[in-house]
């Protein structure tokens, strides 16, 4: 049957979403598996074909694949089922392709649907942020827990908080009309910034790379590629915010401040270029620098956090 299912999901471009939901509510693929998480996300990355009509409507750009996107019922539909999925998997962390799967689709809702639906999807967005911020922190008291010398262990842990890291990055993959709502306080670029610092930090650690798997590969990639298009908005984000959230997330990270309720970093762009995503600042004689972009943290040109 699965075999079936798998082999008849993209008969038919029309019909992709409806396959999708139907695997959602009858549960009939694993999603957990590299295999299916590779069709799905093609099928939801589909770019064509576009509509041949010869009236265009107001949603011409939309193309066939993922017109059903534009029914609000339709994606009431999926808005239930995902809740429901997110709610099954929130304690067990073993299945971080779930949490990337779920957040893939959830964003690609988010970005193609009318204004009418923007508000529920976005409370599904930072749901999925959520759930991926608490299982960095278990798997993190876990490797905390293990004992250095069971380095396969550690690494398999480490790979997965590269993984669900990528899903949380995954929150911000939107258009920019639309990223006002998912990256537009303190507390969301907080969540980047751990998201990205988590991923980098991890990485470096890790001694079995995760990119060496072909799906991994390609998330760290596609993650690369949304930290490198939101840097204008990061960037308008933290001047609108005073760096505010620069500072709260040095507080979190840098241990030798950590008990400080009060933290100004003084901090600046390094470049102009939007798309740079250096900031520097000062802690009394000592140099603060953070990536936004890489996830790297220097203290006075050395790296800290891990």
């Amino acid at each position: 049957m699965q075999f079936v299912e798998f082999g008849s999901f993209r008969s038919g471009h029309r019909l992709q979403w409806w396959n999708l939901l139907t695997i959602l509510e009858m549960d009939s693929l694993p999603i957990h598996e590299e295999s299916v998480a590779i069709l799905i996300m093609h099928a939801l990355l589909q770019l064509g074909p576009n509509e041949m009509d010869q009236h265009p409507s107001d949603y011409s750009w939309c193309s066939e694949s993922h017109q059903q996107l534009l029914e609000d019922h339709f994606v009431d539909e999926f808005i239930l089922r995902l809740n429901h999925r997110l709610d099954d998997c929130e304690l067990n962390w073993h299945n971080e392709l779930v949490l990337v799967l779920v957040t893939i689709i959830t964003m690609r809702i988010y970005t193609i649907c009318k204004e009418t639906q923007e508000d529920r999807v976005k409370e599904l967005i930072l749901k999925c942020r959520k759930v991926g911020e608490k299982w960095i922190d278990l798997i993190s008291e876990g490797i905390q827990s293990l004992i250095s010398s069971d380095l396969k262990e550690v690494n398999t842990l480490r790979e997965k908080m590269v993984i669900i890291a990528i899903a949380c990055l995954l929150t911000f993959s939107t258009h920019p009309e639309r990223m006002h709502c998912i990256l537009s306080s303190d507390a969301h670029m907080i969540s980047l910034l751990r998201a990205v610092a988590t991923r980098h930090n991890n990485l470096t650690l890790n001694k079995h790379q995760a990119n060496s798997i072909y799906l991994v590969k390609t998330l760290l990639h596609w993650s690369e590629h949304i930290l490198v298009t939101i840097q204008p908005s990061i960037a308008a984000l933290l001047k609108r915010n005073s760096y505010g959230s620069l500072n709260q997330f040095s507080v979190i990270y840098w241990a030798y401040i950590s008990n400080r309720t009060h933290f100004d970093g003084k901090w600046k762009k390094r470049k102009t270029d939007l798309y740079d995503g250096w900031y520097d600042g000062q802690f009394e004689s000592t140099k603060i620098s953070i990536d936004c972009l890489k996830g790297t943290f220097l203290v006075n040109g050395v790296t800290v956090g891990f």
